[in-house]
């Protein structure tokens, strides 16, 4: 990749969490390495909150590209493995009462095939077993409770991590420190531009002005820097897309016996959804839910029964969220990244992978064109565009739903505010054309979720003609004999 003719002497990356400090991570090893200086100023005053978080294996690959060990990444930050998600409830169907949404196994597809197959036998009226869990190597690893680490499987798997987003904050932070960032802990009270529009300096409180030649806006829903630069119609919502836009959480103590589940659960409840993240530490607990169906009272008296006696004198904490993204991410000479960009709803975990993937494809974008205009438009593009396409896999969950109990449900289904794509995909699969793969390649092939994510999500929410019900009994054939528990190979990690 060749450096850029003029790289920023000075960058500032205005706020910490996870995204400022993996920015400042990215940045290291390569705007830093091209004679960037590297400022981060965050404030003294907002604590980070140390809810449980769930990735997508593209943080695997985040943590390999700046030379992080695994193992002590996970000791450090309280992490747990995550094979894929898991979904009880999204359905009124006694055969698909829960399914399992798994990350893929590019060294272990023998079965995957069948998988396929069947599913588009039972979409042509025929009876066949379509059920996720038995036909990917990942469901059978979650199954037996093990951990992703044989012998000689590197690269074999794919596979996240469930971490304490503040234990993950600390650990970039004292890499970041140790290789040389500058850290300024102070609060920004005003953004100053020049003439032209671009961002001249910034006010603090204690530490004078601070000036850069680039600066990168990870202050989340407050957009301090962007935000200077964008008016408010360029926040485009989600809304009427995703009606959730409130959370309460709750963490519980880890349980003494039992292993840790190596998955996300995310069980749906009456006005939407309730996740529950295993980390060593802890347990989290959170129900996502629609503040038009149900109160914040109701919400978290929901959640404490579903948690059951593990939440008695356990505080919550309550969370509105902003659905959506910005149009320009990229502005004059600033970058959004992380929650300040944008958010969708945290089902698929998909917050970091966006933060991760905005992040790579800035650098890319800037170490080719610098400054040049084209540049900045085809990034906030591209940007744009996997924004969307997320949308649409995440979306689908509410459309495909066959609960029938509250209201918050039937209008989830009924919802009418989806995409051209989203259409294509389900007339596609209720059609009768046999190859539903094309019909894919056609229209998801932008998407970062690949074809057999759509497979499950279809299949796992039973859209089939009811007279291919009833079980077809099969059990997951893959041997994982060889493969830790995972909890006793979290243990050993302690030791790290």
């Amino acid at each position: 990749m060749p450096a850029p003719a003029k790289p920023p002497k000075n960058i500032v990356i205005v706020g910490g969490g996870s995204a400022g400090w993996m920015t400042a991570t990215a940045f290291l090893r390569t705007l830093g390495q091209a004679g960037s200086k590297i400022t981060l100023i965050e404030s003294g005053n907002i604590p980070t909150i140390g809810v449980g978080e769930g990735t997508t294996p593209l943080f695997k690959r985040f943590l390999n590209l700046s030379h992080i060990g695994e193992a002590e990444f996970m000791s450090a930050c309280k992490a747990t493995y995550k094979l894929g998600i898991n979904f009880p409830g999204w359905t009124g169907n006694k055969e698909f009462d829960s399914y399992f949404h798994p990350f893929a196994a590019p060294g272990y597809r023998e079965y995957e095939q069948q998988f396929f197959a069947n599913c588009d036998l039972r979409r042509a009226g025929s009876a066949a077993n379509t059920d996720p869990s038995d036909f990917f190597f990942n469901a059978k690893l979650a199954q037996e409770r093990k951990a992703p680490v044989g012998p000689g499987d590197p690269g074999k798997i794919d596979y996240a991590y469930h971490f304490d987003t503040s234990y993950v904050a600390e650990f970039f932070k004292k890499r970041c420190l140790d290789q040389g960032v500058n850290y300024v802990v102070d609060d920004v009270k005003e953004v100053v531009q020049k003439n032209d529009g671009d961002i001249d300096c910034l006010v603090t409180a204690g530490s004078g002005t601070l000036a850069g030649d680039f600066y990168v806006d990870c202050t989340g829903f407050r957009r301090m820097v962007i935000g200077k630069l964008t008016a408010k119609q360029e926040f485009l919502s989600y809304q009427l897309r995703l009606f959730n836009d409130s959370a309460v959480v709750i963490r519980t103590a880890v349980p003494e016996e039992g292993d840790f589940p190596p998955f996300t659960e995310s069980t749906a409840l009456k006005n939407g959804w309730a996740w529950r993240i295993p980390l060593v530490n802890k347990t989290s607990w959170g129900y996502v839910y629609s503040a038009d169906y149900t109160t914040r009272e109701d919400a978290e008296a929901e959640l404490r029964s579903h948690i059951g006696d593990a939440a008695q004198d356990r505080s919550p904490l309550h969370i509105r969220l902003q659905v959506g993204r910005m149009s320009g991410h990229w502005k004059k000479n600033c970058v959004a990244i992380g929650l300040s960009q944008g958010f969708i709803e945290p089902l698929e975990a998909t917050a970091l992978g966006l933060t991760q993937f905005s992040i790579n494809r800035f650098i890319t974008h800037f170490m080719r064109g610098g400054f040049e205009p084209v540049y900045r438009e085809h990034f906030n593009s591209i940007i744009n565009e996997a924004f969307d396409c997320t949308i649409d896999y995440i979306q689908m969950h509410y459309k495909l739903n066959t609960r029938d109990d509250t209201q918050y449900w039937r209008d989830c289904r009924a919802n009418e505010n989806i995409t051209r794509t989203m259409r294509a995909v389900l007339a596609g699969w209720d059609s009768s054309a046999a190859d539903f793969l094309a019909v894919l390649k056609e229209n998801v092939h932008r998407s970062s979720y690949a074809p057999y994510s759509w497979y499950c999500i279809l299949s796992g929410m039973g859209r089939y003609a009811e007279e291919t019900s009833g079980r077809h009994p099969r059990s997951n054939p893959y041997d994982v004999s060889r493969y830790p528990g995972h909890r006793p190979y979290l243990d050993s990690l302690k030791k790290i």
